[in-house]
C-alpha cells in the first residue's frame, strides 16, 4: 500500500508539473529571438556573432559524438554533479568511483535534486560560462565572449546529447520517482537550465531578467488556465453524477 500511494503522489506531482512545462516552453520562445538574432538594421546572416559561435560550439560537439561519444567524460560529469548537489544540501560524501561506463557516489542520504541532477545541471557548461564571465570582466575584453559562447555551445551540446542517450536506457535515477514525475521535473528545470546558459553566453546576464519576467508571467497563465479547466471538469463530472 505504501508503495501504490507514493506512486500515486508520483503521478500527481508530474500532472502537476505539466503547466510549469509548458511555461518554460513559452518563455524561452519569447526570450531566445532579442537575444539570438541581431536588430533590425544591423549588418550580418541574421544571428549575433555569439550565437555563431554557440552554434558552431554545439555543431563541433555534436560531430565528435557522431563519430565516438565521451563516455568517460560524461560519467564524471554525471556523478561530479551527483557530489555537488550532495554537498548543497548537506550530505556527507564517503566514496567517489568513476570508471568508463558506471560510477558511484556514496552519501548519507538523497532527494529529488540530488538524483536528477546529472539530466537537468549542464556541469560543464556552466563552468566553461563562469570562468568565461569572469576572465572577461578580468580582463575588460569584450571579445572574449565569442570563446564563452562557443565553449558554452559545445558544453550544452555535450549534455544535450549525452542526456537524451542516456535517458534512451534504463536508469535507477529515474526509476527511483518513476518516468511520469522524473521526465517533467528534468525538462523544466533542464530547459530553464540549458536556455538560461545559452542565453547569458551570448547576450550577457542582462538578458536573464526578460528570460524570468516572462517564465513568471507564462506560469501565472499556464496554471490559470490549468486551474480553469479543472474546475470545468469538476462541473461537468457533477453533472453527469447528478442525471445518473
Amino acid at each position: 500500500m505504501p508503495f501504490v500511494f507514493s506512486r500515486f503522489l508520483a503521478w500527481a506531482a508530474g500532472l502537476a508539473l505539466l503547466p510549469a512545462c509548458w511555461a518554460v516552453t513559452l518563455a524561452l520562445y519569447r526570450t531566445v529571438p532579442g537575444a539570438f538574432l541581431l536588430s533590425p538594421g544591423s549588418d550580418g546572416w541574421g544571428l549575433t556573432p555569439e550565437t555563431w559561435a554557440l552554434t558552431g560550439g554545439a555543431a563541433l560537439y555534436l560531430l565528435w559524438h557522431r563519430l565516438r561519444p565521451p563516455e568517460f567524460l560524461y560519467t564524471f560529469a554525471h556523478e561530479m554533479t551527483h557530489l555537488l548537489f550532495a554537498l548543497l544540501f548537506w550530505k556527507k560524501v564517503s566514496r567517489l568511483v568513476v570508471a568508463k561506463d558506471s560510477g558511484e557516489v556514496a552519501m548519507s542520504g538523497t532527494n529529488t535534486f540530488i538524483t536528477l541532477s546529472p539530466y537537468f545541471f549542464p556541469l560543464l557548461a556552466f563552468i566553461s560560462l563562469g570562468a568565461g564571465i569572469a576572465t572577461e570582466w578580468a580582463s575588460g575584453e569584450p571579445r572574449l565572449r565569442l570563446a564563452t559562447s562557443f565553449l558554452t555551445g559545445a558544453a550544452l551540446s555535450f549534455h544535450v546529447a549525452m542526456t537524451l542517450r542516456t535517458l534512451a536506457t534504463s536508469q535507477p535515477d529515474i526509476q527511483r520517482g518513476g518516468r511520469f514525475f522524473s521526465w517533467p521535473v528534468i525538462y523544466m528545470i533542464g530547459a530553464l537550465l540549458t536556455g538560461g546558459a545559452a542565453i547569458a553566453a551570448v547576450g550577457g546576464v542582462r538578458l536573464l531578467e526578460p528570460l524570468w519576467e516572462n517564465l513568471v508571467r507564462e506560469s501565472a497563465g499556464a496554471y490559470a488556465w490549468s486551474a480553469e479547466q479543472v474546475r470545468e471538469w469538476v462541473r461537468a463530472g457533477l453533472a453527469w453524477a447528478a442525471r445518473t
